[in-house]
This record gives structure tokens, C-alpha cells and sequence, in this order.
């Protein structure tokens, strides 16, 4: 069976079994041993020990949807948002696939993808964010490699737009995928569906922007490009 198809029905095992655990009192060490030992077995000592100083708290958020895209806007004077986040640390930098570290992570974002984005996840290995490289003009890109980039946004912005743009060469459809992380720890995407220009077919483009009334976070902005198909090198523009 193919390793993607695998991961993705173990998700799919821990989060039926999450149900099972639904309103049991333990603690945060014990519901990640209990529910996905798979990546237990791989978080630091130091990090266990933090996670056994929570208590768990099985509670669905609700979505933080924006006209571009959705997130979760946890905050630390929240008990979830301060469990939420120890989890987030201690997976951090795991070699886990996206998937499984939406499915703990950011649970609610996780069950609002489609299956056939689901199944997709459970097959891209988890890149870790690299050095600040600044959003930049363009890049290249080829089949399974993350590229991350950053942007520092001022006070008072209330709108970030974001237009990741490529031109497939001739018969071949190639595809990439952008997910946006705020500084105050909201995750947006992946992004995947990319459509093309009525004038160049084989331009494609993923358009989304991601709007706050009472401003945007202010800080630094991460953009992770994945090369989800690609036949050879892709430039690509941000």
C-alpha cells in the first residue's frame, strides 16, 4: 500500500479514537501517547514533561474565516490555546508528515480539507522553516521540495494579499501549493487549487488574501511553497 495511504488511515484511527476519549480527564502527555504513540515515541523528554503539566482539552474551536482564507485564533488567556500551543511546540520540528501535524496541531483546519487534500498531506514530510529569505521576486521549485519565505508586516495593515504565479511549459500541468502563517500562531491553507488566465492557460495562479477589520497580525508572516507536481524545475513568482 502506498506510505500515504497508510499515514493518512492512521490519522484517520487516531481521530476516531480521539471520539472515544472525549471527555476524559488526563493530561496532555498522556491523551498524545494514548492517541498517536506514533509521534509520541519521537518528542524530546523535555517536552513530555511539559505536556504532562496540562490537562487535556478535547474542544473543537470554531473556524476563523476570513474572505481568503481560514485559521484559528487561539490566544494564551485561553486554557485550549495554552495546551494548543505546547502541543504545537513540542511537534514543532518532528519528522511527522503535514498531516499528522495538522490533525493534532490544528485539528479543526485539519477536518474542514477535503478528503483528497487529507490523503495529500499524509504524504508531504513536514519541512522545517528555515532562515529568513524575505518574500521574494522569484524562485524555482522542483516535485516534493518546501521552499519557505517571510514578510514583516507593519501596525495597522488590515489586509494581506497573497499571489503565488507560475507558467507550466507546453503539455504539462504542473501544480504547487502555498500555506500562510501569522505571527500570532493562525495557520491559513494549504492553498492548492490554482486556476489559470483566460489569456495563457498554461499561467496558473493561487490568489488569496486574508482581511482583519481591526488590523492584521503585526510581525513576521511565513509563506511555506510546496512543489506538490513538477515535471523538472518550476520558477515560480510570490
Amino acid at each position: 500500500m502506498d506510505p500515504a495511504e497508510v499515514n493518512y488511515l492512521q490519522i484517520q484511527k487516531s481521530l476516531d479514537l480521539m471520539e472515544q476519549y472525549n471527555g476524559t480527564e488526563m493530561t496532555t502527555a498522556e491523551y498524545l501517547e494514548i492517541i498517536w504513540p506514533q509521534v509520541y515515541a519521537k518528542i524530546s523528554p523535555e517536552h513530555k514533561k511539559k505536556l504532562a503539566a496540562f490537562t487535556h482539552i478535547w474542544e473543537l474551536k470554531e473556524l476563523d474565516r476570513t474572505d481568503g482564507g481560514t485559521g484559528i485564533g487561539f490566544t494564551l488567556n485561553e486554557a485550549i490555546g495554552r495546551e494548543r500551543f505546547a502541543l504545537m511546540d513540542a511537534i514543532e520540528k518532528l519528522e511527522i508528515t503535514e498531516g499528522e501535524y495538522q490533525a493534532i496541531a490544528q485539528t479543526e483546519i485539519y477536518l474542514d480539507l477535503s478528503d483528497d487534500l487529507r490523503k495529500h498531506m499524509s504524504g508531504m514530510v513536514r519541512a522545517q522553516r528555515g532562515p529568513d529569505a524575505g518574500v521574494r521576486g522569484g524562485a524555482s521549485i522542483t516535485e516534493g521540495e518546501t521552499q519557505w519565505f517571510s514578510k514583516n508586516v507593519t501596525a495597522n495593515v488590515t489586509r494581506i494579499s497573497v499571489d503565488l504565479q507560475w507558467e507550466n511549459p507546453a503539455n504539462v500541468q504542473n501544480n504547487l501549493s502555498i500555506t500562510i502563517y501569522s505571527p500570532d500562531r493562525c495557520v491559513f491553507g494549504p492553498f492548492i487549487e490554482a486556476e489559470s488566465f483566460y489569456s495563457n492557460p498554461q499561467k496558473m495562479q493561487i490568489h488569496t488574501y486574508i482581511v482583519r477589520p481591526d488590523n492584521v497580525a503585526e510581525g513576521e508572516w511565513w509563506y511555506c511553497i510546496q512543489g506538490v507536481k513538477v515535471d523538472g524545475v518550476q520558477n515560480y513568482t510570490i
